[in-house]
């Protein structure tokens, strides 16, 4: 099945887009490290979390969308040199808190402060989260979205760098080009950390023009 085009994701998105993420990541081993076992509780606290992520990267950094018939996927990326993105203001900390509780907001701060550790330092872009609804997981909008980004990041030639705690991810990442240069553990999960070469961006033919427009085949 063949995605639709990957579009910049504009503030009337911002709702679905949360969704769809907070569903993606509701499973994932350091998700549940973090939360805990109950199901219900991971969303909500994904979707606290997620709001302020969505928000702030999409006024700052790149967010993208891409849609099948069974859901929607959803690209976040810092472009050069805007890792890390300056924090949202106080009351939406403060909303996030509430919804997540104490405990669950401190343990994502480690989590946020053992990434930055190993981060690294050259100008590159970085691919912070990449997630597709469940529902449509298996059509293609995650390598349209990613192949959104890398264009990007070829056409500045300058590497990419990601993290993933699913070892299910790495063969995906790697026929992309990533390899996996370093492996930590925070709060007993396995963090992969993967870094896409930079590549020479192909020359152009005479009169050939770059687009910039918010939309991107995938």
């Amino acid at each position: 099945m063949n995605p639709g085009p990957v579009d910049a994701l504009d503030e009337a998105g911002e709702p679905a887009a949360v969704e769809a993420l907070a569903a993606a990541f509701r499973d994932s081993p350091l998700n549940q490290a973090v939360v805990g076992v109950d199901p219900q509780r991971r969303l909500r606290c994904n979707r606290a979390g997620m709001r302020q992520l969505v928000a702030s990267m999409r006024r700052l950094g790149v967010a993208l969308i891409a849609r099948s018939p069974g859901g929607l996927g959803v690209l976040l990326a810092n472009p050069p040199d805007t890792y890390p993105l300056a924090p949202p203001g106080p009351w939406v900390q403060l909303r996030t808190l509430w919804v997540q509780g104490p405990r669950v907001s401190l343990r994502w701060q480690r989590v946020f402060e053992h990434m930055h550790d190993v981060h690294p330092l050259e100008p590159h872009w970085y691919l912070a989260t990449l997630g597709v609804d469940p529902r449509a997981q298996g059509t293609g909008l995650g390598s349209a979205l990613l192949a959104a980004l890398l264009r990007r990041a070829d056409a500045d030639e300058l590497p990419t760098w990601l993290e993933t705690d699913r070892a299910g991810n790495l063969p995906f990442y790697q026929r992309a080009g990533f390899r996996s240069v370093r492996e930590s553990h925070v709060f007993g999960v396995p963090i992969w950390h993967m870094l896409r070469e930079r590549r020479r961006s192909a020359p152009r033919g005479p009169g050939a023009s770059e687009g910039r427009g918010s939309r991107e085949s995938g």
